[in-house]
């Protein structure tokens, strides 16, 4: 059933009127029931006044055994009270004299409620106590004392009474009170029913006119609706379709020729993009190939040349066999950046950063750009292990040294601390050159971007190592270092424990 406002009206009206209803004859209920009880207690208390005199004129100081019936005088007087259940007399020293048998058939034992108390039986005025028992009937025990002549206690009478009559006086309240809300609540259905359908139907006339409206029929007119709110949104509505009718004309022209700009405008986007892309590809791919490749290709074949030349054991081998694994590697290199545009599965194997860093910080140090510059390290003292590729990673530091080197011109220091954390380890290389500019801090891992002159550099060293650490996991990211210069921190995860790792590059972690 769908959720209309003429039924949200009727049930939230209704519902309201229904709680307000039953909170309302709740409390009549309640306060009737204590009226009622409050009656009975003042009713009681007059009767006790009443018959104790009359027993004591019965008794005069004998007193015949326990549930023996009392004579036909009293249980006249004491039929005045239909509730009475039973009557007992007490010694001001809490000793029973007398205990009637019941007198009424409601199955309560004589012994069902403790004595009274010697407070209550001492006490020179009348006391009340309510009794529930476990059946659910109340008792109201009543204790009365009885004065001599000179005006002392003699005795104590206790009358037990029963609820029974005020419950079925409220039980007959109770009742009309039901048939009067179930009226009550029936009329108010009716009524709350039609005020909802009243304030409903002009609405639906609304709603299938803003239907009519996003169809596009935008010369529908609404009839009068009245001179109340509604009334007014309808005449508002009927505005606003007019208004719209009129402006439907012009948009159509003017979207007609935005539509015709549009269409031009993508194609000269598309034409930009592709020869952006190409021109990037080629001039990336032409460098690579005509700068890097032909030469390693050179070194690569005299290497072997060499290696064929020396036998096994020959230290001069082990030379040769090492430059046939850079050329290799250079090869690889290469190939990364070719494959910058595209995904490709990285190689994945156990190694220690440690040993990466010292390793590429030798291979380095012996150029002619780091001569004057001093390198120092920190490492931590305990083991550890990153899964990846070791020439990607060794591409990311060389690219990352030779780039301080270059900021400091060839002279200051470069330190390299490695820092090991829970589940990652932080490589930061800190230089003292000029630094970055805040405003270059992530421009400078965009594409062909460079703050170096015009003719030294590509714009493609950082934006490649980027790209590698993330293929790892990892993220790189730019700073200023305590000294100025620049800090860029590369942070990896650490390798789990439970992980076996294969050399072979064609496989993967895991």
């Amino acid at each position: 059933m769908t959720p209309t406002i003429g039924r949200k009206l009727f049930l939230l009206t209704a519902s309201a009127q229904v709680l307000v209803l039953a909170l309302t004859l709740a409390v009549l209920e309640r306060s009737q029931a204590r009226h009622w009880e409050a009656h009975l207690h003042a009713q009681s208390a007059a009767f006790a006044r009443l018959a104790t005199p009359e027993v004591l004129k019965v008794f005069r100081g004998t007193f015949p055994p326990s549930l023996q019936p009392p004579p036909r005088e009293l249980r006249e007087v004491l039929a005045f009270n239909p509730d009475l259940l039973q009557f007992s007399l007490y010694a001001p020293s809490g000793r029973l004299l007398y205990a009637s048998p019941l007198l009424d058939e409601t199955g309560i034992a004589p012994d069902a409620l403790p004595p009274p108390s010697l407070e209550r039986l001492q006490n020179s005025q009348v006391s009340l106590e309510s009794w529930r028992l476990s059946s659910g009937t109340r008792i109201l025990d009543l204790v009365h004392p009885a004065l001599g002549p000179t005006g002392e206690q003699i005795l104590s009478l206790r009358y037990l009474i029963s609820y029974a009559g005020t419950q079925q006086l409220q039980a007959a309240a109770r009742a009309d009170y039901l048939r009067i809300a179930l009226i009550a609540i029936l009329t108010s259905l009716v009524l709350t029913a039609l005020v909802a359908r009243r304030v409903s139907r002009p609405l639906k006339q609304l709603t299938a006119g803003a239907r009519a409206v996003a169809r596009g029929d935008l010369n529908l007119k609404l009839p009068p609706l009245g001179q109340d709110e509604i009334g007014t949104l309808a005449r508002a509505f009927n505005d606003m379709a007019a208004g719209l009718a009129a402006k439907h004309g012009e948009l159509h022209d003017k979207n007609q020729a935005l539509e015709t700009a549009n269409l031009e405008l993508r194609r000269i986007q598309d034409h930009l993009v592709r020869a952006e892309k190409l021109a990037a590809i080629g001039q990336l791919a032409a460098g690579v190939s005509h700068e890097i490749d032909n030469p390693v290709g050179i070194i690569l074949g005299y290497a072997e040349l060499l290696r064929g030349e020396f036998p096994p054991g020959d230290a001069r081998r082990e030379d040769a066999e090492t430059i046939i694994r850079e050329c290799l590697r250079c090869r690889r290199i290469t190939g990364s950046l070719l494959g910058f545009a595209r995904s490709e599965p990285t190689r994945r194997e156990a190694l220690d950063p440690r040993a990466l860093v010292a390793e590429t910080l030798r291979s380095l140090q012996v150029q002619k750009l780091f001569r004057e510059i001093r390198c120092a390290t920190s490492f931590p003292a305990e083991p550890v292990q990153l899964a990846g590729d070791p020439d990607k990673l060794r591409q990311v530091l060389v690219n990352l040294l030779i780039n301080a080197a270059q900021a400091m011109q060839g002279r200051g220091e470069i330190r390299i601390e490695l820092e090991r954390g829970a589940d990652r380890v932080e490589i930061r290389v800190a230089d003292t050159g000029p630094g970055i500019a805040e405003a270059d801090r992530e421009k400078i891992f965009e594409l062909f971007y460079s703050t170096k002159e015009r003719g030294q550099g590509t714009g493609l060293g950082l934006a490649v190592c980027r790209k590698l650490v993330e293929e790892h996991g990892g993220t790189l990211t730019a700073s200023t270092a305590a000294g100025g210069g620049a800090l860029l921190r590369v942070v990896l995860p650490l390798a789990s424990e439970e992980k076996n790792f294969d050399t072979d590059q064609n496989n993967s972690l895991g």
